[in-house]
């Protein structure tokens, strides 16, 4: 069973997040222009967190584009 990352771990797990995060803001989400970074993220942070943040982002990015753009629901076909 492992055990909860301490203060020190959870700090350098967000800061390699926050650094992996602005490489793709910068890099217009050309993912292969952060593998350095992604790479500490990985190292830094446990894979449940790694997978959380990337969720967390995902969503973070699409809840955003809605409030810009609004939500359009997807149309359905009609019955003829």
């Amino acid at each position: 069973m492992s055990h909860a990352p301490n203060q020190e771990a959870r700090k350098l797990c967000w800061a390699a997040r926050d650094e992996y995060w602005t490489c793709l803001e910068k890099s217009n989400e050309d993912v292969s222009k952060c593998q350095k970074s992604r790479k500490l993220f990985e190292e830094g942070c446990t894979r449940t967190w790694v997978k959380y943040f990337d969720r967390r982002r995902d969503y973070l990015r699409y809840k955003e584009k809605i409030e810009k753009e609004g939500f359009e629901p997807a149309k359905t076909a009609q019955p003829k």
